[in-house]
């Protein structure tokens, strides 16, 4: 499958391919071998999430009063 890459390097994935991916706000990407790799970012539990941002000293707690305050703007805004 092609996609369009435009002038501002912004990829569009494809209805099909969107559907497969899952209802997520973000993505990781890399290269593999030349290969662009993107896989959807899916957090299983607090503890994974926590263990991802530990090496940058972000505890658990600040993660929860992160999520605590994004919740907090989206109800007041409507979202």
């Amino acid at each position: 499958m092609l996609v369009r890459v435009s002038p501002q390097w912004q990829i569009t994935i494809p209805t099909a391919l969107r559907a497969r991916f899952g209802q997520t706000r973000q993505a990781e990407l890399r290269m593999e071998n030349g290969v662009l790799m993107v896989r959807p970012v899916i957090a299983s539990s607090a503890d994974w999430v926590e263990s991802q941002f530990a090496p940058q000293g972000i505890t658990k707690e600040v993660l929860w009063e992160a999520m605590r305050v994004i919740e907090a703007r989206r109800r007041k805004a409507g979202i």
